[in-house]
Formats: structure tokens, C-alpha cells, sequence
């Protein structure tokens, strides 16, 4: 005989669910942090699109050595082939706004910009997707829009060109959230990685040739880290979409504003100055 489950039995694992989601998505929001900061690291040496050419090889390189033939079997077969091909196109438009705005604001600046995005996925997760709204994920996107505005004027911010392309960049990474939403559920997180890695792989590496810059072991070795780093950040949070809406995964992108806030604030404090005495 079986009985059925009390209500708050009922809970557990969709709370269990919930809470493993929001912190793959705080894991993959810091994973994407590093991610920026090595990118960061030599976007001034080397062209943005050899970046994401090498990049994005190294993941598909990956994906290829875990899961062989069967992975070009599945993309083949696969019947979400434009839904996979408008979502790379989204993103490698907002990968190279992000960091083409890279040269001129400070890493916090774009960290913090970019996390407007909570804000801009709630709402189409709500219109698209027909997400319930509620109050922890209104309050994830408070934050979110908050850190924003407070931690743009401590970093002495001006919404230039830069800027907006940081918040174009966020608006192209909703929209691609919300199609990855909808893909998730009939494809593996591996087609999902490789499919959107191989596009960048094609089009970066046209575009790199007449830009390409002779790479040195150290810059190759943090082009190379930027490629394992990412695609461990894709993939949690592909995994993070499967458990839980696409607006409560951006709770763990509030925490990354919250730490974009706290760097803003004090690259912007003034130093004081130490004076050596005989």
C-alpha cells in the first residue's frame, strides 16, 4: 500500500532542486568572474576575436574528447538547430561587445554592468517562458539593478559607448538565457556547449586572420585557462537552467554585482599614502 505524501514532504525535493540550482548558478557566475578577469588580463596585447577563436577551440576540443562521434551524431540530428544557432549568434555578439568595451572600463565597471542582465531575464522569463514572479526573485533583481546604479557612480562611471555596449551585451546574454531555457529540456548540456562553442570556433577564426597577434607561452597559457575556465562555466550553468527557471539562476549573479559593487567602491576610495620614515 502506498500513501501519499505529505505536503511538506511534497517540498523537499523541489526545494532541494531549487537550492542545488541557485548554487550552480553562483558557481558559474564565479567561475564566469575569473573568466573576465583572465580575459582582462590580455585584451590589450591580443585582438578580442583571436581571444574567443582560442577560446571557444579549446572547449570544443573538450567536448570532443569526452563525448567522441556521438556528440557530432546528436548536433546533427538535433531538431533545435536554429533555436542553437540564434543563441550562439546572441551571444558571440555579446561576448564581443562585452569585451570590446573591456579596453576602456575597469573590470569591476564591466562585471557589475553586465549583472543588469537578472534584471532583463526576469522580465522575458515572465513574458516568454510564463515564470511566476516572486518576491525572492523581484528582491534578486532589486539587487542586481541596485549594484548597478551605486556601484557605477563610486567607480566614476560616465554612460558612454562602452557602457551601453556592457548593458547591450547583457540584454543579447538574456534573450540567449532564455532560448537555453527552452533548448535545455530536449538537449544534452554537451550539444548545448559544443554546438554554441563550434559557431564561435568558425566565425572568430575567419575573423582573427587579418588580426592575428603572434601569442607568447604565458599569453597562450591564459587564452588556453580562459577555454577550460569558460566551458566549466557554460557547462554548471546549463545544469543550474535544468533545475530551476532562468530568473532563479540569476541569484547567484546578484552575489557576483554585490562583489562587482565592492571592488568599485574601492578602486574608487582614496588611498592613503605610506611615507617611509629614516
Amino acid at each position: 500500500m502506498s500513501f501519499p505524501l505529505s505536503t511538506s514532504t511534497a517540498h523537499v525535493p523541489v526545494q532541494a532542486a531549487s537550492l542545488k540550482g541557485m548554487a550552480l548558478g553562483t558557481a558559474a557566475y564565479t567561475l564566469f568572474a575569473i573568466h573576465d578577469a583572465l580575459v582582462k588580463s590580455v585584451i590589450h596585447v591580443l585582438p578580442v576575436v583571436q581571444i574567443l577563436f582560442v577560446r571557444s577551440l579549446v572547449i570544443v576540443l573538450i567536448c570532443l574528447a569526452i563525448s567522441r562521434r556521438q556528440l557530432l551524431v546528436d548536433l546533427v540530428r538535433s531538431p533545435n538547430k536554429p533555436m542553437l544557432l540564434l543563441r550562439a549568434i546572441l551571444t558571440l555578439a555579446a561576448w564581443c561587445m562585452y569585451y570590446s568595451a573591456g579596453r576602456e572600463l575597469k573590470l569591476a565597471e564591466m562585471t557589475t554592468l553586465y549583472y543588469f542582465a537578472p534584471v532583463l531575464t526576469i522580465i522575458l522569463a515572465v513574458v516568454f517562458l510564463k515564470e511566476r514572479l516572486t518576491l525572492a526573485r523581484v528582491g534578486a533583481a532589486a539587487i542586481g539593478f541596485f549594484g548597478v546604479v551605486v556601484a557605477s557612480n563610486p567607480a566614476g562611471l560616465t554612460i558612454g559607448v562602452p557602457a551601453l555596449m556592457v548593458l547591450g551585451a547583457a540584454l543579447f546574454w538574456s534573450v540567449a538565457m532564455i532560448l537555453m531555457r527552452s533548448i535545455s529540456k530536449s538537449e544534452s548540456s554537451m550539444v548545448l556547449i559544443f554546438s554554441l562553442n563550434l559557431f564561435y570556433t568558425i566565425a572568430m577564426g575567419i575573423a582573427s586572420i587579418p588580426l592575428w597577434t603572434a601569442m607568447d607561452p604565458m599569453q597562450l597559457l591564459v587564452v588556453a585557462a580562459v577555454g577550460v575556465v569558460g566551458g566549466t562555466a557554460q557547462y554548471v550553468l546549463v545544469e543550474a537552467a535544468r533545475l530551476v527557471p532562468a530568473s532563479v539562476v540569476f541569484v547567484g549573479a546578484a552575489l557576483v554585482v554585490a562583489a562587482g559593487l565592492v571592488l568599485a567602491w574601492s578602486e574608487r576610495r582614496p588611498r592613503r599614502v605610506v611615507v617611509d620614515t629614516p
